[in-house]
């Protein structure tokens, strides 16, 4: 999903970097940033759990900043290690919490993505994705994005409940809406790109189509006018439109009915309709 757009790695990791040097300026943006990286996880409530240590050491600078006491652990797995930030003792009285304000809601969302969120290269069909430690998790983080005005769908995949984002104008809002403002404008260079290229193919399949069919119709001709010049009494009881009709299409055997029609000086439902009556009275000689 996020494999390499260009140089220097997948499009995933340049949004990560991206963000990871910047923190919340409020307090309660700060607490909301480390309560998202918590949904996105698989620790406790009070647990970022990443395998990404940028996120660990993103927590750790956003609890630090916030009079918050909390130490990274690293802990090896089967598959690549995690670290794990926890909060040492209970939170003061004062301490900061996240507002019902939609900039914490974006900071949460923030928070989230670095804890584990992905997104589809540029030119690739659009899709970004955050996991969740649970249901009500994935909840939250789809109201945080419908807040905000950015349609996403929680959905439970192998046992994991993931928060998706599937359009291209949704995956571009949520850039922007995470703080990925450079992130958003390769992935609107990335569309570009994309929808010419469809454009492209779809134009080309479709002329393809047609060549297909006209030679096809005109192979069909051929062999009906053959027939009927090989029956003398045939080739003369047609009528004069029908023999011109005949005689044009074994001179000019790749032109379209339309440049046909234009050389026979009549319609183009016309001429279809002479060279449709030359098969039909070529019938009974090429079964």
């Amino acid at each position: 999903m996020t494999s390499r757009p260009g140089r220097g790695g997948s499009f995933t990791a340049e949004i990560l970097a991206e963000l990871t040097p910047h923190t919340p300026p409020l307090p309660c943006c700060r607490a909301a940033m480390v309560e998202g990286m918590t949904l996105a996880g698989h620790g406790e409530a009070r647990e970022v759990v990443s395998t990404r240590l940028s996120a660990a050491r993103a927590a750790l600078k956003a609890l630090h900043e916030n009079g918050v006491v909390a130490h990274v652990e690293r802990r090896t797995t089967p598959r690549r290690p995690s670290y794990h930030v926890s909060i040492s003792g209970e939170p003061s009285r004062g301490a900061a919490r996240p507002s019902a304000r939609p900039c914490c809601a974006r900071s949460r969302l923030r928070g989230a993505f670095l804890g584990g969120g992905t997104v589809a290269r540029p030119d690739a069909a659009p899709q970004l994705e955050i996991p969740a430690r649970s249901e009500g998790a994935a909840r939250q983080l789809v109201g945080d994005f419908l807040s905000v005005e950015v349609p996403a769908t929680a959905v439970q995949r192998r046992g994991r409940w993931l928060v998706t984002v599937r359009s291209a104008d949704a995956v571009g809002s949520a850039l922007s809406t995470i703080g990925a403002q450079s992130g958003r404008l390769r992935f609107e260079d990335g569309r570009v790109v994309r929808e010419l290229r469809g454009g492209v193919n779809r134009r080309l399949n479709a002329e393809t189509a047609n060549l297909r069919r006209t030679v096809g119709a005109g192979v069909e001709q051929l062999a009906a006018i053959a027939a009927l010049r090989a029956d003398r009494g045939r080739w003369d009881a047609l009528p004069p439109a029908l023999r011109e009709a005949a005689q044009l299409r074994e001179r000019h055997p790749q032109d379209p009915l339309d440049r046909l029609a234009q050389r026979a000086a009549c319609s183009r439902s016309a001429m279809a309709d002479r060279l449709r009556r030359l098969l039909v009275t070529a019938a009974p000689l090429l079964n």
